[in-house]
């Protein structure tokens, strides 16, 4: 009894201390910032709960600034600046003194002149630096689900409007700040939606709140996509709106919040930094925020970092994209909310609490704006300087010029033209043909120049205009790294190759994609020159890319329509038809209709097999889509041997398309092929794992399984799932498989393809591949001298890992961060129908490269003995990719029964902005049945 007694007195001490060490942070106050106007509702006020103690819905918070904005309306004004997916509002609120909203619409125009040094002088530069207050632009949430940034924004919008502490009356007679009020709507009410309805305040990592469910992921849009990867294609409604709003204010400094590493992360950044970025300019202001946001922490006693993980390099985040418009972009990351909760149990047994989260933002947000207003005139002064200096970099810079040809597909090639020109990017399109000496391809990593004549309707791009560093960080082919970056990396890759399988291995500091080049996504022709001589043009407006992208019915047909196949609408456009119920046709050989000839791969739609509003629905999808469609009026034809009516031109079925979404599938995936589909009007049916295995195939043609984890697929789908998709197959079914659900395919238990991963255990040619010679070392560049804030102890370098008897020794690829390679294109299969070059730039952001398919279609292939590098553009494994990635396969197609399994080795839609493969994905689908 007395034992037990002294157990328990025990325990219930260890409880309270642990509970008195976990309550040690006294709770932050969001109002010790007065005094305040008492007529400004606090948040609080009207959404009856305390800060972090909920978390506050889209709707909820509209109440919030609207009901702010009313009773302040000398200091904030909300715009609206577009709907989302899901028909949510988007807000800009701006917030300044009285005496700027008096002045507003003056400000802004004064501020947007900074924008083009042709038309503004220095002197006249400076002059607005004096006169005009700075421009902040503050944006919370782009990830729905890191929730303390949607909850900080409410408090700085109240501290802005309400508050008269000298600080806040400073920043606001200096700073117009523009608050974006969620950049991402729709993923932040699932997000918080399902939490409130899970949440018991639990700090348990295992708690339920912890792990929000498949279809709930809150960080992503509606489409899934990852808004903070967007910056480059602008594919999503909430990008364009925000992109839209962003050009319109041109701020000096834009700051994006975020969470939740284990500590506050400002910058300065990690490397690499694009070497676009004017790097004094840009140091400098980091540093300079960077040292006013550590000062605030500091005296919180609040931890963070700066310098790690965190770098500024992928031109596509919502940090770089100001950056690289001549603002300091920053990102902040703060360590709590989203799935940690309203309380999280961290490494070291502490709880971090939502609240304490939402203040880190609250303080870093007003830090920034109190150093913005300190620093006003020479962040101005620099704002122009970004542009100014960047032209005058032009005359001693080899890129000068940038041709785009339309000719492989006008549509693609058009809206990318229009990418270009939402961020104010000067496009003209050549009037007549002209030639250049010094044209370098896109295709080629380091190509040589070359003469090439250039059609006229070739877009040219300039680069003497005030978006060059833009220009030349979304466009160029190759984006190199910093050299010491490179080699740290490299270093601990070959350490990792001495050590087995069950090591730990040193984790490498690519933080993102190394290869983006736009030109390159797209697999739209391009080249580069070195001069810029005087051709025939005019500018491009959205009236000429409106007209580009629209296709012509040549007559009302009698017999037949035919539709070539020269853009990657048109496979959408037949898709579309075969579910209304439409009949089309193939030409499965060279084709003639009308005195002229076709090639194999076109569409043929028959008048007689059609009902009569055949002709309305060709001349409305033509017009929308883009596709040019030819109308024959007789089915006798001049030469060949097939026409309209020939036994070579088959019948498409209709296509019923199933698309697995479940646990196991990449969200980002699934969403890249459903943003896709949709928005070519094109209907499918997400289906999760249970039903497939279940017989919920029977009604459908098409199975896509998005990219995803293969082992975690095949725990899904279990060997009752893999016996229903082969069975489908068998029966005529379509499968689709790519990146991770392609390597699903690819395994032992699976079976669905003769293709093996190299470098697994079923790879008969692991290990037989000979190493690389050394290539000559050249001397190494002399390291510069450290300067004094540079220098650090000394340490010794570490002895390399003692080899493991089990290490791969670089028979298994490394994983990729993201590189674009050259595709060998196998014209003669139908997956390439439409495709009109021999080579295309593919991506490969993982370790998965594919053997040659033994018993089927290897459609885009690396070639077994190059003679040019297969690397176009991104960083590579030295040694190990190109070595390993030759004679592999990027595209295969086998049979199985009666029907057909594809594999991608990568995504085709990867964020949106990679299309060079679309027509193969689409064949794919379109095509099943009838090969």
């Amino acid at each position: 009894m007395k034992k037990s007694f002294v157990l328990v007195a025990v325990f219930v001490l260890l409880i309270t201390g642990i509970s008195a060490l976990a309550q040690t942070e006294a709770p932050f106050d969001f109002y010790a910032r007065g005094p305040y106007r008492e007529n400004v509702p606090r948040p609080q006020s009207i959404l009856r709960f305390d800060v972090g103690t909920h978390h506050t819905t889209y709707g909820q918070m509209e109440q919030v600034i609207f009901a702010i904005a009313k009773a302040s309306p000398d200091r904030v004004k909300i715009f609206e600046i577009g709907t989302t997916p899901e028909h949510r509002m988007q807000y800009a609120i701006a917030i300044s003194a009285p005496e700027n909203m008096q002045r507003l619409d003056e400000i802004r125009a004064a501020n947007n002149r900074l924008t083009d040094p042709r038309k503004i002088s220095r002197s006249e530069a400076d002059q607005i630096a004096a006169n005009n207050p700075a421009i902040a632009w503050m944006a919370y949430t782009i990830h729905g689900n890191e929730s303390a940034s949607f909850e900080a924004m409410m408090q700085v919008v109240y501290q802005l409007a309400a508050s008269n502490d000298p600080a806040t009356l400073d920043v606001l007679k200096n700073v117009v700040t523009v608050v974006i009020a969620g950049e991402n709507p729709d993923g932040h009410e699932r997000f918080v939606t399902w939490y409130n309805s899970v949440n018991v305040g639990s700090p348990d990592r295992f708690a339920i709140e912890k792990r929000e469910p498949w279809s709930i992921w809150g960080r992503v849009n509606h489409y899934r996509f990852n808004l903070n990867r967007d910056t480059l294609a602008f594919t999503q409604k909430e990008s364009r709106n925000m992109q839209k709003a962003f050009m319109e204010w041109n701020p000096q400094v834009a700051v994006d919040l975020h969470g939740q590493p284990e500590q506050y992360f400002f910058p300065p950044v990690a490397l690499p930094i694009n070497p676009n970025l004017p790097q004094p300019q840009y140091n400098k202001w980091l540093d300079v925020y960077g040292r006013a946001n550590a000062a605030a922490f500091d005296g919180n006693k609040w931890d963070y970092y700066v310098r790690d993980i965190f770098d500024a390099f992928y031109p596509g985040y919502w940090d770089m994209y100001p950056s690289l418009n001549g603002a300091t972009g920053m990102t902040y990351e703060t360590d709590g909310g989203g799935p940690k909760g309203l309380n999280y149990t961290r490494e070291d047994g502490t709880i971090l609490t939502f609240r304490s989260s939402i203040a880190k933002h609250y303080v870093a947000s007003l830090t920034t704006l109190e150093t913005t207003a300190k620093n006003r005139v020479e962040r101005i002064k620099d704002f122009y300087d970004f542009r100014s200096r960047g032209m005058a970099e032009h005359g001693n810079a080899k890129m000068k010029r940038i041709v785009l040809e339309p000719a492989a597909d006008r549509v693609k090639t058009a809206d990318l033209v229009e990418i270009l020109r939402l961020s104010n990017i000067e496009v003209k399109v050549a009037t007549a043909p002209f030639t250049s000496n010094t044209a370098h391809t896109y295709m080629d990593k380091n190509s040589r120049p070359t003469r090439r004549t250039f059609p006229a309707g070739s877009y040219v791009i300039d680069l003497d205009q005030p978006q060059r560093v833009l220009i030349k960080a979304i466009l160029e082919p190759d984006t190199p790294q910093d050299k010491a970056f490179v080699e740290d990396n490299m270093a601990r890759f070959r350490r990792n190759q001495m050590r087995g399988p069950g090591q730990p291995k040193e984790q490498y500091g690519f933080y993102d994609v190394t290869a983006w080049s736009l030109p390159l996504g797209f697999g739209v022709t391009a080249h580069w020159t070195e001069e810029t001589s005087s051709i025939q043009s005019s500018m491009v407006d959205q009236a000429y890319l409106d007209n580009a992208r629209r296709g012509t019915v040549s007559g009302r047909a009698a017999i037949a329509y035919i539709v070539p196949y020269e853009t990657d609408t048109t496979a959408a456009m037949m898709m579309r038809l075969l579910q209304k119920g439409y009949r089309v046709n193939l030409a499965n050989r060279p084709l003639n209709a009308g005195g002229r000839n076709y090639p194999s791969g076109t569409f043929v739609i028959r008048i007689s097999r059609n009902p009569e509003s055949i002709h309305d629905t060709i001349a409305q999808y033509s017009r929308e889509m883009g596709v040019n469609v030819s109308a024959v009026n007789t089915g006798y034809f001049d030469e060949g041997d097939t026409g309209v009516g020939g036994e070579n031109v088959n019948a498409l079925r209709q296509t019923k398309i199933a698309i697995a979404a479940d646990d196991g599938i990449t969200q980002e995936s699934y969403g890249a092929i459903w943003w896709t589909l949709e928005k070519y009007g094109v209907k499918f049916t997400p289906m999760p794992f249970s039903n497939i295995a279940r017989g919920g195939l029977r009604n459908y043609n098409v199975l896509i399984i998005p990219s995803g984890n293969p082992g975690w697929i095949q725990a899904e789908l279990g060997p009752g799932g893999v016996n229903a998709i082969k069975q489908f197959a068998q029966q005529g079914g379509t499968v689709v498989t790519m990146s991770g659900s392609a390597v699903w395919a690819t395994l032992k238990d699976v079976g669905l393809t003769s293709s093996k991963m190299v470098g697994s255990e079923e790879d008969e040619q692991k290990g037989k591949i000979p190493e690389d010679k050394p290539a000559a070392s050249a001397s190494p560049a002399p390291t510069p001298a450290p300067t004094p804030n540079d220098q650090m102890p000394e340490v010794g370098q570490p002895l390399p890992p003692v080899a493991s008897p089990s290490a791969d020794a670089n028979k298994v690829p490394e994983a990729l961060a993201g590189a674009m390679f050259r595709g060998t294109v196998d014209r003669t299969t139908y997956l390439n129908y439409g495709v009109s070059q021999n080579e295309i730039p593919v991506l490969l952001q993982t370790g998965y490269f594919f053997r040659y398919s033994k018993e089927g279609t290897n459609a885009v292939v690396f070639d077994a003995n190059p003679t040019r590098p297969l690397t176009i553009s991104g960083f590579v494994w030295e040694g190990n990719t190109e070595r390993l990635l030759k004679g592999t396969s990027y595209i295969m197609d086998e049979s199985m029964g009666a029907g057909r399994v594809g594999l991608f080795a990568e995504d085709p839609f990867y964020r949106g902005m990679t299309r060079s493969t679309t027509r193969q994905f689409f064949n794919s689908i379109l095509f099943n049945g009838i090969f």
